[in-house]
């Protein structure tokens, strides 16, 4: 059973779902993260990029924000899914991330 939430863009609630992230990471590559990553199906993604992947809406446009990388993560947690902050990298440019640094 998909499991759904509701993330806040543009001032409009929009409705979510596990599948639609899933579907999302189909034919697609993982940008670099920053700071923050979620774990879907074994491989770590920028939680913005989830969101617009599977909404179509940017995380912001020109100077208007439609959303943040920490409403992506509290969205992409109520979905099942684990995320962490706080990446690191190692000597040979992976990312690295630690079970200390899981967010809930």
């Amino acid at each position: 059973m998909a499991r759904s939430t509701t993330i806040t863009i543009n001032g409009n609630h929009v409705q979510i779902s596990d599948e639609q992230i899933f579907l999302a990471t189909r034919d697609q590559t993982p940008g670099t993260p920053q700071t923050y990553v979620a774990l879907v199906n074994d491989v770590l993604w920028p939680p913005t990029q989830l969101i617009r992947s599977a909404t179509g809406v940017p995380a912001s446009s020109g100077e208007t924000t439609n959303y943040n990388s920490h409403a992506a993560l509290k969205a992409l947690n109520e979905l099942g899914f684990a995320t962490f902050e706080r990446v690191e990298y190692d000597a040979r440019g992976a990312v690295v991330v630690r079970e200390s640094r899981k967010r809930s």
